[in-house]
């Protein structure tokens, strides 16, 4: 799986294409949805520059002003069309201070198929300090607290190195335009991390479903979710959030708990069995990343503005899940800017 990842990056960001071009058909108003590319190119020795921008929680309302008062998380991104068919970019995320190498090449259009069908890789790397912190240690060495609990802090803590901070997308793009105003696309991704927490695959396999529904000439409504079997969990350890249960503010036991209780008669079996699993919760994980909005052209320029309940724009990163839940009218606000330019001999109509 972690290959499979690195063969779909590898192909598309270093392949020269050698199929004939063929020019498709417009099925997004831009060549980037709300999360993940879209089929569109962005067209031989063309430049277009983004800017992303999602703000933080919206739940508090006027108070927090939406969540404008929370600071945002930011990407610049700059994508070349080497040819009709195949782009390269690159770009910067703030989270996690993210730097993301891509490329898309178009395999086949809808005009010569029932889909237009593309590959699309993206190779990642963090560049922030970061630490895990394990629990493997939680004993007195010294007999002094403050000693103790730096010396067992210290111990746990990985510090994580450039190499674990990279990952790796793969994902194939199909689209298809069945009237002038309505266009779906299905994305299969799948995403490799060197380092995972505990209880975390290295691999994860997903799909983000997207359309457009055109309401005028320039104005196009649009969404986007991402869907995968398991997403991050909430927390910094899976072991303690797994022993963590609300239910009238009583823990879970612990296995050492278990048997130490059992051996000296402190625990019997039916506490065990309320604790652990009439009143066991299951950890929480993120939520399903959706969002809904708009896509205004206005010529050269495209304007996407919605409403998501997810931050995250670094795309290696999408299937680790979102940070709200709509459920408990958690949302942020969030905006993309797209300007298309052509570094061609003569000038290229823009979008």
């Amino acid at each position: 799986m972690k290959f499979l990842s690195f063969i779909i990056a590898a192909f598309t960001l270093f392949y020269f294409p050698l199929f004939s071009q063929t020019k498709s058909n417009t099925h997004f108003m831009g060549s980037s949805n709300l999360f993940m590319p879209s089929t569109e190119d962005v067209g031989e020795k063309n430049l277009v520059f983004r800017f992303n921008h999602r703000f933080g929680n919206a739940k508090a309302g006027f108070e927090d002003f939406y969540g404008l008062d929370q600071g945002a998380n930011t990407q610049l991104a700059l994508d070349y069309g080497l040819t009709d068919k195949w782009m390269v970019g690159i770009a910067r995320t703030s989270q996690q201070k993210t730097w993301e190498l891509r490329s898309k090449y178009r395999l086949i259009s809808q005009d010569a198929f029932p889909f237009t069908v593309s590959l699309f890789g993206v190779v990642g790397q963090e560049t922030s300090d970061q630490s895990y912190t394990y629990a493997y240690f939680n004993r007195p060495w010294t007999g002094v607290s403050a000693v103790d609990t730096k010396l067992n802090r210290d111990l746990n803590t990985y510090e994580l190195t450039d190499h674990d901070k990279k990952s790796m997308l793969g994902s194939v793009l199909i689209s298809r335009k069945f009237t002038d105003s309505i266009s779906l696309q299905v994305s299969p991704m799948i995403v490799h991390r060197n380092f995972t927490p505990a209880n975390t695959n290295n691999e994860r396999t997903g799909v983000d479903v997207g359309g457009r529904f055109k309401i005028s000439t320039r104005i196009d409504l649009s969404f986007n979710a991402i869907f995968t079997s398991k997403r991050d969990f909430v927390g910094d350890s899976y072991a303690t959030e797994s022993q963590k249960t609300s239910v009238n503010g009583v823990t879970q036991l612990s296995s050492d708990q278990i048997n130490s209780g059992l051996a000296n008669g402190t625990v019997t079996p039916s506490e065990i069995l309320i604790r652990n699993v009439l009143l066991d919760e299951p950890v929480k994980h993120k939520f399903v990343p959706f969002g809904i909005g708009l896509d205004i052209e206005t010529g050269g320029h495209v304007f996407q503005v919605f409403v998501s309940n997810n931050r995250t724009l670094a795309q290696t990163q999408l299937l680790r899940g979102a940070d709200y839940d709509f459920m408990k009218k958690e949302f942020c606000l969030g905006f993309n800017i797209m300007r298309q330019f052509s570094l061609a001999s003569s000038e290229k109509e823009a979008w």
